[in-house]
């Protein structure tokens, strides 16, 4: 429930700073300069991330991230009551929130595998926390779109504040009064993942070295077409949604409902198709066919983005792609299982340290054409090349491990 509420908030508070950004400057490519500016901190941070989170209680961590949000939400609200706020104001904010969120999520994602016993335990937990963060986006997106529309964005700020105020009182008495967590890690908890660690030593990993897992997880020979077909697809939703608000509201604030109501619709359908695709016949069947549901879901938005200006219609084929996200989850599912051998967590580390820059080139550039081009077409450019392409990659990374040899299909 903390964890719902504090993203739900965060949710919230990223609409009203895309929604700003639009208001304030009047260009589209602002929105895409505000993701930009949110993917910097998760490359300058990643040492100083690495370091808290095996110093401090995850449980501390994720509370006083949350206060450096509130803090944030605070300033902003006071700057637009002010009447004085100004662009570089509002990419300073983003900055200092994805700074937060950058300690965040990575706690919360360790706290949750430190709770558990087995790996079928942690794919259902983390199955739950996918439901809970996509029920956050409901709330808050829903939420959000209804306020900017009705109460204006100031008075939305404020109560996006109140909000985090309100999250930090409950993370505070869950957390620190019933459950007594201690601000600094046992020797114990700081020096093992646990009895729910979700990599054991008996999986046979080891530790190979940092040029290894380059090569395993980038190498075309290996794995590096699966990882590529999972940075696209991740590359064409990140940049894809940042153009989701100025594509449905083209910056008219009373149009913002609109992005919220198709978001949160979104959401909603994602949900159900999480627990659909978690488990039995119907999650054989998906992961079966995983790159033919990750390309009729992309067909499915660039139909979408040719249909913005048509709210209903596209509210609807949203709701659609939700539906078809499962299929984006199992693409998830099958490149992390194959990157066992190399070691899910140093995969995890070599991934990111490519992804991080490439989100931040690809949300530049997207800002750089918004000045020539439309949104519209902007978009459907970012979904045709990076969203099929990942689908594409998938057909032809699956072909080529079909005729590897059969340890690629060796049971883990």
């Amino acid at each position: 429930m903390s964890t719902l509420q504090s993203q739900s908030t965060s949710a919230l508070l990223l609409l009203l700073l895309s929604l700003l950004a639009l208001r304030v400057t009047g260009s589209p490519a602002s929105a895409p300069l505000v993701v930009a500016v949110g993917a910097l901190p998760a490359l300058l941070l990643v040492r100083a991330v690495r370091i808290v989170n095996q110093r401090v209680d995850h449980r501390w961590v994720m509370l006083l991230s949350d206060t450096g949000a509130f803090a944030v939400a605070v300033t902003l609200w006071l700057l637009v009551r002010g009447g004085g706020v100004h662009a570089w104001q509002i990419y300073a904010g983003m900055f200092l929130f994805a700074s937060f969120g950058a300690f965040y999520l990575p706690a919360m994602r360790d706290w949750v595998a430190g709770q558990t016993t087995g790996l079928e335990q942690l794919t259902w937990l983390n199955a739950m926390l996918a439901v809970a963060t996509q029920a956050s986006v409901v709330v808050g997106w829903a939420l959000g779109g209804v306020l900017a529309s009705s109460i204006g964005i100031q008075a939305s700020l404020g109560l996006c504040a109140l909000s985090y105020a309100v999250g930090l009182v409950l993370q505070f008495v869950v957390f620190v009064v019933i459950n007594r967590a201690p601000l600094r890690k046992s020797p114990v908890a700081a020096g093992s993942a646990g009895p729910g660690a979700a990599e054991p030593d008996t999986s046979g990993e080891g530790r190979p070295s940092a040029a290894g897992v380059w090569r395993e997880v980038f190498s075309p020979r290996r794995l590096g077409l699966f990882t590529a077909a999972l940075l696209l697809m991740e590359l064409a939703h990140t940049l894809g949604f940042s153009m989701f608000v100025p594509l449905l509201t083209g910056g008219a604030s009373d149009r913002s409902w609109i992005a919220g109501t198709a978001n949160a619709c979104f959401a909603l359908a994602a949900m159900i198709s999480g627990v659909l695709v978690s488990g039995g016949t119907l999650g054989r069947w998906t992961r079966a066919r995983v790159p033919q549901i990750v390309l009729v879901g992309f067909c499915v938005q660039v139909v979408f983005g040719l249909s913005a200006a048509h709210p209903v219609w596209a509210i609807c084929l949203y709701a659609v792609v939700g539906l078809l996200s499962g299929g984006d989850a199992a693409l998830q599912s099958e490149v992390q299982d194959r990157w066992r051998p190399a070691g899910s967590a140093q995969a995890f580390a070599v991934f990111g340290a490519v992804q991080g820059p490439s989100q931040l080139v690809g949300s530049l550039l997207v800002a750089a054409l918004l000045t020539c081009l439309s949104v519209g077409t902007v978009y459907l450019g970012t979904i045709v090349v990076l969203g099929l392409g990942s689908g594409l990659v998938l057909v032809l990374a699956r072909s080529r491990a079909a005729t590897a040899s059969p340890r690629a299909e060796a049971p883990v």
